[in-house]
């Protein structure tokens, strides 16, 4: 068996070395098809199977507070009352941990520059929740979460590596963070990564308590998990926490602020595998299934040109039948050839998957969930060797079939007229049925990227409230203060940069969509419609320059914005939006007196309304599929700078330019560190670029797609071209003696056009019929575009027909000119 096999092996090489064209273009293609499908399986395995990092994860569950049915502003997320009262004697869960967002801050160490790092903020207990332990130094203490604690940071690998060398004798340094001392307690194992990639430092995070002395109320939401016990299910979990939470002090009008309703509490436990991949598995299911589309169009070629193959080499396979060989050595050879093949092609598809994965983090979006655990490892590696091995063996398996030993046929069959033997037919049809799979396939996957493609120009043009074209904008921190204590050093700056050329309007604020939302506050108002009943409003407050509604160009739509007349010392005022006026003042609210303390102030007239604004979730947060645009509005109110006296740390600038505004991002830079160099720029982006980061996945989703659909046009084309040379070759002779006979070129283009473009309109056929289940499959993945959109149902199969139609009629110019003669010719 060893002996019979190795001699096949030499075989097959001398063979494929006498065939490079057909060994390259077969490669060529199997190496595609199993890069694109093992990178996407690496990527739907290590999202949605690969286990979580960490020891015994499915014991760790994510957190959710509802109240009332609403859910926190921020999803998953509990309130701190919950938290404390759930913490104190925990039965179904070992311990709880919480974090909040990373942001930037400024790090300065030794002689180094300072550097902006991304750093999280964690409770002491959510290391003991995962089971993980500084590579260097210790964990969080408890004491270090205290107002007077010893102020520690736990540094990242990577950031430890880059800023201090690796040094050992980093612990017990002190360091400093927005120019606060920090305590370096130890440095992470280099795989860590939470709560993203981003984060290269943990501070402890601090829980408040809800009562905090004279009656004052300090509400916070933030994200949390627990590992509950051995032998507990996430339900009992839940029921624990559902108990606890309504147990815990009330918080009124913050639990409208932070979830819209003070109503009874309930918190979900979700396996953290499911939630963190929740909102990514539909369509990861559907990016596999395109693949799987993709790798099926693939495998037909490549069974297309085996097929077409084992025709010619009928001769061959009947004279080694002759001198001895059996119809089981015939097959082993040809299996052999394609295992061959198979390898080949999977070992280049390796190579292919390799160079994707390096182009996969650049292509996934910052906040795509579990990106870091995307590898390509052992087990993916055996599933391309895998994948590419059984497509070689079935693509070959189908030709080895045909074999036949009888030498008299084959010898009187010779290769111009092999196409009309059985064999002959029969591989016919297999080709035709492959070819019509792959123009079917094309079809599916270009209807599809059409759907995306149009969602995503629906979503970029669509009305958001506010123009973003133009438009330069910066956010930036600040030490807690007064927004009035800080306004003198903004408005020198705001007043230089309108100086500049082509700046038409300047203004800051503490809310810019895509980057802040402002602050979360809850109202008790009187009812438009009867005055005596009082509602609870839950509304966002934004403090910003009058100048801010020209620079984003809000629709003002009853009334006035604020302008230059609204100050410290005039009547206060504030601007509502649509829908808070539609909820909570009714009819004619300009003029209206709304009653709530901000402040020093306690009344506030209303002075004007603004359209809508649809924005980006909220910072740090996923702004979901549509970037937002499906969000229901929330209510809104607008203060300007001059009225208001409460603290604010986080700033934006905005600048509207008849230039391009990014010309003006380093002017930008030096006028604020010129004006107050205790600033902070966090980021500097166009109103635009922002626009396209909160619509990140979908673009990612119409990329890939679209990928998968021209690879599969690609395919189709190729091997129709090949398909439709190869049945000229064959059959050259009856071309020759139909031209002998009288036939004209154009009645020769016509007979082959018409055998190559019904094998195309039948495979469109069927393509369209998939791209409707296709359809159903991305209508949660598509806005502004009808799933049965007859653009996409109409071009799609258009362009197919006309690439189907050029791919053809090269190789059917060619038979119009074979000459009689040598057609006629006896070999």
């Amino acid at each position: 068996m060893g002996v019979g096999l190795g001699r096949d092996l030499r075989y097959v090489v001398r063979t494929l070395s006498r065939s490079r064209a057909f060994s390259l273009v077969t490669i060529a293609i199997m190496a595609l098809g199993v890069g694109a499908t093992t990178t996407f399986f690496s990527l739907a395995y290590g999202v949605l199977v690969r286990p979580l990092p960490w020891p015994e994860p499915d014991r760790i569950v994510r957190l959710q507070e509802w109240r009332g049915g609403n859910r926190g502003r921020i999803p998953w997320t509990i309130s701190n009352t919950t938290y404390h009262a759930w913490r104190e004697a925990p039965e179904t869960v070992e311990d709880i941990g919480g974090w909040m967002r990373t942001q930037p801050m400024t790090l300065t160490a030794g002689s180094g520059e300072p550097e902006r790092v991304r750093v999280g903020r964690v409770t002491t207990s959510l290391f003991r929740v995962l089971w993980v332990h500084p590579a260097t130094g210790r964990p969080f203490a408890d004491e270090d979460a205290g107002s007077d604690g010893p102020h520690a940071v736990l540094l990242g690998y990577r950031l430890w590596q880059r800023r201090f060398g690796g040094a050992e004798d980093v612990v017990g340094r002190t360091i400093r963070l927005d120019d606060r001392p920090v305590v370096v307690a130890g440095v992470m194992p280099r795989d860590f990564t939470f709560p993203d990639r981003e984060a290269e430092a943990w501070l402890p995070l601090q829980v408040a308590r809800v009562e905090a002395g004279a009656g004052v109320i300090r509400a916070m939401i933030f994200n949390a998990v627990a590992r509950i016990r051995p032998g507990v299910t996430p339900e009992q979990a839940a029921g624990e926490g559902t108990s606890r939470g309504r147990a815990a002090p009330k918080l009124g009008l913050a639990a409208v602020a932070l979830f819209g309703s003070d109503g009874e509490v309930a918190v979900s436990a979700t396996p953290a595998r499911a939630a963190l991949t929740d909102d990514v598995r539909p369509a990861l299911v559907i990016l596999l299934g395109a693949v799987v589309l993709l790798f099926c169009a693939a495998l037909a070629s490549v069974l297309v040109l085996q097929s077409s193959r084992a025709v010619r080499r009928r001769r061959e396979m009947a004279v080694r039948a002759a001198i001895g060989a059996s119809r089981t050595d015939l097959v082993r050879q040809w299996i052999v050839e394609s295992a061959v093949l198979a390898v080949a092609g999977g070992l280049a598809g390796l190579l292919v998957a390799a160079l994707l994965h390096q182009l996969l983090p650049a292509l996934l979006p910052p906040d795509f969930p579990r990106a870091e655990d995307v590898r390509l490892d052992g087990a993916v590696m055996l599933f391309g060797l895998a994948t590419g091995l059984v497509a070689g063996v079935a693509s070959g398996l189908a030709p080895a079939l045909q074999i036949r030993q009888n030498l008299p046929e084959a010898l009187s069959s010779d290769s111009t007229m092999a196409g009309a033997s059985s064999a002959g037919r029969r591989a016919g049809r297999i080709r035709a049925t492959m070819m019509m799979l792959q123009v079917a396939i094309a079809c599916v996957l270009l209807v599809g990227t059409g759907l995306l493609a149009r969602s995503f120009a629906a979503l970029v043009s669509a009305d958001r409230g506010f123009d973003p074209h133009d438009v330069l904008t910066a956010h930036l921190t600040i030490r807690p203060r007064p927004f009035a204590a800080g306004a003198a050093a903004l408005e020198r700056a705001q007043a230089r940069l309108r100086s500049l050329p082509g700046v038409t309007h300047v203004a800051f604020g503490n809310a810019l969509p895509y980057v802040t939302t402002g602050g979360f506050r809850g109202l008790t108002l009187p009812s438009p419609g009867d005055p005596g009943v009082k509602l609870q409003a839950q509304t966002i407050m934004r403090t910003v320059h009058p100048e801010y509604f020209d620079a984003l160009r809000l629709r003002v739509v009853a009334g006035r914005a604020l302008d230059r007349r609204d100050t410290s010392s005039s009547r206060p005022v504030v601007v509502v939006n649509r829908t808070f006026a539609a909820r909570y003042v009714g009819a004619d609210p300009v003029g209206r007196i709304l009653t709530f303390v901000a402040g020093s102030r306690r009344e506030w007239e209303v002075v004007g309304v603004v359209d809508d604004v649809r924005q980006g979730g909220l910072t740090g947060v996923a702004p979901g599929v549509f970037g937002g645009l499906t969000d229901p509005p929330q209510p809104e109110l607008f203060f300007t700078h001059a009225q208001w006296d409460t603290s604010v740390s986080d700033l934006v600038f905005v600048i509207r330019s008849a230039a391009d505004p990014s010309m003006l991002a380093p002017a930008l830079r030096a006028i604020l560190h010129d004006e107050d160099p205790s600033i902070a720029i966090d980021s500097i982006a166009t109103m635009e670029e922002r626009l396209l980061n909160s619509l990140a996945r979908p673009r990612t989703y119409a990329v890939l797609i679209g990928g998968f659909g021209l690879f599969a046009l690609l395919v189709a084309a190729v091997g129709l071209f090949g398909t439709v040379s190869y049945l000229i070759a064959q059959r050259t002779r009856e071309f020759g003696v139909r031209t002998a006979l009288g036939a004209r070129p154009g009645d020769i283009l016509a007979l082959v056009m018409r055998g190559a473009l019904t094998i195309a309109l039948s495979g469109i056929a069927a393509g369209t019929l998939g791209a409707v289940l296709l359809a159903r499959s991305l209508r949660s993945l598509i806005y502004g575009v009808s799933p049965h959109d007859p653009v996409s149902f109409l071009a799609v199969p258009l362009l197919l027909f006309l690439v189907v139609a050029l791919a053809s009629a090269g190789p059917a110019r060619r038979a119009t000119r074979v000459s009689p003669l040598v057609a006629l010719r006896t070999e």
